[in-house]
């Protein structure tokens, strides 16, 4: 795997890195799926650890969450 990927698979975003300076140098992925018939955003945070096995963990965001978010990431972005 390269240092970063990213890329949007259909309902899919998934973001993932492996080595990262800050990190403990296990692979890591970021993932969020939406669901055409609900309000809410799914985001799963999985970290693979030294023995290859998968910590994965979830949390969803509803629409005024992401508006937030947006928000808070379009700031950092005009920095």
């Amino acid at each position: 795997m390269t240092k970063h990927q990213s890329k949007v698979d259909q309902d899919w975003f998934n973001s993932r890195y492996a080595g990262e300076d800050v990190d403990d140098g296990c692979q890591n992925e970021l993932s969020l799926y939406r669901q055409a018939d609900s309000d809410r955003l799914t985001l799963l945070l999985s970290n693979t650890d030294f023995v290859g096995i998968s910590h994965d963990n979830t949390y969803l965001l509803d629409k005024h969450d992401a508006q937030k978010l947006i928000h808070f990431l379009q700031q950092w972005l005009d920095e």
